[in-house]
């Protein structure tokens, strides 16, 4: 009961890994291929499919060299591990990209709210301007009007009448104008304050690096995490698939124990456990002496490294193992 139990948490570690390998793996190849086509962006289709190729290369080269490396010459090896590394940074290089366009376009759309933002604020000070002017001249009038006496006044009063209806006039016009900017101002506003919002973080992250929050210890400041980024993703991927390939091989008998043998190829002998006398099916007798025992405990050492399981045998277990191997080779 305790041993199926110990079993299937294994398995769902297994899983785990195996999910986590292939999730971060295909996260990273998704950023590093959209960032090669923002980079490379006159051949998207090409660089797409060059993308997709080695990436899917990467990752089974990786699996391959693991499996295989005590079997594999050492040239084969070292351009296989070369071209993994190269490939690492092919793909870094990309997710590099792709997070600087995410950056940049954010950037893009502030500064483009910003800019149509100054635009209409220039307008509305040249509105806000006129309505001055007028107010002013209109306060003139009146100070004209205030200093005339007698048939004076009335002969100024006549004269400034046109006038005075032209500068109300334009007056009216200004404050309509005016509001109709406000207006087109205020989403632009709640935009850009929503934006700013959003790039708060950054800005705290760049005032405990650069202890300011200007446009230039921002972007130094994204470069640094992109950076972090970009040097964990890739190689985390790689590292998670090696990782379940060691996993999955341990898990299906990877290492030489006597549980990986074929029960249908194994015949049955009695091997006594007495290490004084022994004996094969054909009749003959052994003895099995301490020097001999410890000369298959080398063998099987020698032959498939002390991490094979062939420590927990007993002697007459590993005169066993060995006889099986002989006999299938």
């Amino acid at each position: 009961m305790d041993s199926s139990l110990g079993d299937s948490k294994i398995m769902v570690l297994l899983i785990g890994l195996l999910f986590s390998a292939l999730s971060v793996s295909a996260v990273a190849a998704y950023f590093s291929i959209v960032g090669l086509m923002a980079i490379f962006s006159g051949l998207p289709q090409s660089i797409f499919a060059m993308g997709v190729a080695l990436e899917i290369a990467k990752l089974v080269t990786a699996s391959w060299v693991y499996q295989y490396w005590a079997k594999t010459q050492w040239v084969m090896k070292t351009y296989m591990v070369l071209a993994i590394i190269i490939l690492s940074i092919i793909t870094s290089i990309g997710i590099f990209g792709f997070l600087s366009k995410a950056h940049i376009d954010q950037t893009a759309t502030n500064a483009d709210y910003a800019l149509n933002i100054d635009v209409i604020e220039f307008r509305l000070d040249a509105e806000v301007s006129k309505l001055n002017q007028a107010r002013n001249r209109i306060v003139g009038l009146d100070d004209t009007l205030r200093t005339s006496q007698g048939k004076d006044k009335n002969y100024v009063n006549g004269r400034q009448r046109v006038e005075r209806a032209e500068l109300n006039a334009q007056m009216d016009a200004a404050v309509v104008r005016i509001d109709e900017l406000n207006l087109e101002l205020l989403p632009m506003r709640q935009q850009t304050a929503q934006m700013d919002a959003e790039i708060g973080p950054i800005k705290y992250i760049s005032e405990l690096i650069y202890e300011e929050s200007g446009k230039d210890s921002v972007d130094k400041s994204v470069r640094i995490i992109i950076l972090l980024l970009m040097f964990v993703f890739d190689p985390l991927a790689i590292v998670l698939v090696i990782a379940a390939n060691m996993s999955f091989k341990e898990r299906t008998g990877g290492r030489i124990t006597m549980m990986s043998i074929d029960e249908s190829v194994v015949e049955e002998q009695i091997i006594p456990e007495s290490p004084a006398e022994a004996s094969d099916d054909a009749g003959h007798h052994f003895t099995s002496e301490p020097h001999i025992a410890a000369d298959i405990d080398d063998w099987v050492m020698d032959k498939y490294g002390t991490t094979s399981g062939s420590e927990n045998l007993t002697d007459g277990e590993k005169k066993k193992l060995k006889w099986l191997i002989d006999k299938e080779t």
